[in-house]
């Protein structure tokens, strides 16, 4: 309610309250003015909101700071990949293309994730390493201590095997990170990407199977789902059955599938071009 103060404050500069509105971006009531036969309506929660974010621009809040310092400290990109770009990729089948213009879909958010299926070189790896780079250029609001702040995603790229690796070093403390904080990074990143999906080598149970590995690529999988992904499987289904046992198998490829646009792209191995 507007005090006498205020009225006659807006009288003088001839300005009437002419009524309310609900703003349609947070829902909180808007005073209506009128002057000169011009309506003024401003929600000056979204300003004080948009003025907020505009302060914090570029700035990392220590939280958020920290989770990418660990999402550097766990990813693994290999140097063949590093400077790869849409322009070097050269499409031979129509996968191929199919699969670059999923990708450039994907990075308008036009899908909460992917999943290509498919031999090795086939370029699957190059266009996530793209989309990498170019997500992590993206913006979004991270909240922390009652503050917006306007950020980069973090975009973690990991291929399997080498994630294995890192997570069984934690065992030996070999190193500063533990398998739990490993999985709640992997858990909290914007954007996962998960190559050489089943690629590594694990010790087998009893009665052969990759147990071990199965349980934490399911864990992985299980807590990303509805979030943002990239996964790339080199493997055909039966053959992660194989690997992981029926079951086990069977839930991993389900959760990998959930809510993914799924392509099998189909070509030739470029790394084994000129080989007889």
């Amino acid at each position: 309610m507007q005090n006498i103060k205020d009225i006659g404050i807006l009288k003088s500069l001839r300005i009437e309250h002419v009524g309310e509105r609900i703003c349609e971006t947070c829902n909180a009531p808007v005073p209506i003015y009128q002057k000169d036969g011009e309506e003024i309506s401003k929600c000056m929660n979204c300003e004080n909101i948009n003025l907020s974010t505009r302060e914090t621009e570029g700035y990392e809040p220590p939280k958020r700071r920290s989770l990418v310092q660990r999402v550097k400290a766990i990813e693994y990109i290999p140097d063949e990949l590093e400077d790869v770009t849409f322009e070097d990729y050269v499409p031979k089948t129509g996968s191929q293309k199919q699969a670059k213009q999923l990708v450039l879909d994907f990075l308008k958010g036009d899908y909460k994730a992917l999943l290509f299926q498919g031999d090795p070189g086939t370029g699957k790896s190059h266009l996530f390493r793209c989309a990498a780079r170019e997500l992590s250029k993206q913006k979004i609001n991270w909240e922390e201590n009652g503050r917006i702040y306007q950020v980069n995603k973090t975009v973690l790229f990991a291929k399997v095997p080498e994630l294995m690796k890192l997570i069984q070093s934690t065992y030996r403390n070999r190193n500063g990170l533990n398998e739990n904080t490993i999985l709640k990074t992997i858990t909290n990143a914007d954007v996962l990407i998960l190559d050489e999906i089943a690629g590594e080598r694990s010790k087998a149970d009893s009665v052969g199977f990759e147990t071990w590995s199965g349980d934490i690529l399911y864990q992985i999988l299980d807590h990303r789902q509805g979030k943002a992904n990239l996964y790339n499987l080199n493997y055909q289904s039966a053959e992660v059955k194989e690997k992981y046992g029926i079951t086990h198998g069977k839930r991993i490829l389900s959760r990998m599938s959930s809510q993914a646009k799924i392509l099998k792209v189909e070509g030739p191995d470029h790394r084994m071009q000129g080989v007889d």
